[in-house]
């Protein structure tokens, strides 16, 4: 199993990885705002063009909350909401500037990238909100239960943050213009989607989070959790939990 790691409340210690990973969910929310333009079809079931990102980038999250607790994660995700609200302007402000002469293709280029100011708002608030809600459950339950159950919290804390998700994209980008019957439909399909992803790798998220404590030497809680006793029975040492 290792060393112990040595258990560390608040952010009194320097990550090594973090910036990694502070990259990685920004690159994902970039390339799922792209990827989000197009529907594919995948044995014959219509499904939008990010959802493997979208993966990605949930078990990104896990890992940062579960590592690195809450305050840092958001410190990242509101870093990552500006660069990607700077993203979207800037690349509709290029769709709606005069093409140059000679550039044939700016018909095109505004038909994959052209947004209505709705959708692009909703889309950017939408990845946020759910990122920062599956960072904030994810963490305090670790607090609550002392580090154990790690399934549950993940899927407690993904469940939770993808309602929050179809709320806020779906009303923000659609109230109004489609029967509440069909965005609720629309959100449940998501929703369960999402489920249905996070059960699969939820084992390959699990080893991801223990293979980066085990590099960072840190078992890191945002606050003390009410069973603090029980996590360092030997000179401040945390073993891993034995259930998920």
């Amino acid at each position: 199993m290792g060393d112990p790691l040595t258990v560390v409340i608040g952010d009194g210690w320097r990550p090594r990885l973090l910036v990694y990973f502070a990259m990685a969910i920004l690159a994902l929310m970039l390339t799922s705002n792209v990827l989000n333009l197009k529907f594919i079809d995948v044995a014959g079931v219509s499904i939008i063009g990010s959802q493997a990102v979208y993966v990605l980038s949930l078990i990104t999250a896990d890992i940062m909350a579960e590592v690195y607790g809450y305050r840092r994660v958001r410190r990242v995700l509101y870093m990552s909401l500006a660069c990607l609200t700077a993203y979207a302007v800037a690349l509709q402000l290029v769709v709606a500037a005069p093409p140059a002469h000679g550039f044939s293709t700016d018909r095109a280029f505004r038909t994959v990238f052209a947004q209505s100011p709705r959708i692009a708002v909703a889309s950017v608030a939408g990845y946020f909100v759910t990122e920062l809600v599956n960072s904030l459950v994810m963490s305090r339950l670790k607090v609550r239960l002392a580090g154990a159950f790690f399934y549950g919290r993940a899927l407690l804390s993904v469940g939770t943050a993808q309602i929050v998700n179809a709320v806020t994209f779906f009303g923000v980008a659609f109230a109004g213009v489609m029967p509440l019957s069909a965005l609720a439909s629309a959100g449940a399909v998501s929703w369960l989607t999402v489920m249905g992803c996070e059960v699969c790798v939820l084992p390959l998220t699990k080893r991801l989070a223990w293979a980066v404590k085990r590099y960072e030497g840190v078992e890191h809680y945002d606050a003390a959790p009410p069973a603090a006793a029980a996590l360092a029975p030997a000179a401040g040492a945390a073993p891993e939990p034995d259930h998920a």
